[in-house]
């Protein structure tokens, strides 16, 4: 049986200086948006949504959210910027669950999981950008990689 599992960097968010908080950006709100869009018309079938509890994966998860019609979303330990991969990585047992992250920590965990090592780079991740891998048995394989900049023109 497969199991798919897809990640996502939260959206644009403002810079530290201006908002500590780190709420996310009128373009980052709109890049979350353009690929929630795409995902709801493609019938995807994401059915949970985790984040870090950061401000700006929480609001990615609820544009998210919203698009996809799902209940609600959850914030959890292990999705923050440096948080120790491996052990989300063990921890990865819901099936179309999408996880709502930062940068380093999804760079390395994406690695990791398709690779067994987290010191490669296999996506140059985006803003609001999510990818979809596949397990079968024991091996991660990716399957796709959506950015906002591929649906500008569709939405």
């Amino acid at each position: 049986m497969t199991h798919r599992i897809y990640f996502a960097q939260h959206g644009l968010a403002i810079d530290k200086q201006e908002n500590p908080e780190r709420p996310l950006s009128e373009a980052g709100i709109e890049q979350s948006k353009i690929v929630a869009k795409f995902l709801q018309n493609s019938e995807t079938p994401i059915t949970r949504i985790f984040h870090s509890g950061k401000l700006r994966t929480s609001q990615t998860a609820e544009i998210f959210t919203s698009a996809l019609n799902i209940a609600s979303t959850q914030a959890i330990d292990g999705l923050s910027p440096n948080d120790d991969i491996k052990r989300l990585a063990q921890s990865l047992n819901i099936n179309n669950a999408l996880y709502i992250g930062h940068l380093p920590h999804l760079d390395k965990l994406v690695a990791y999981l398709i690779t067994g090592n987290d010191n490669g780079s296999i996506i140059r991740f985006q803003n609001s950008a999510v990818v979809c891998l596949e397990k079968d048995d024991a091996d991660y394989q990716l399957q796709w990689y959506l950015t906002p900049e591929l649906f500008k023109t569709h939405f």
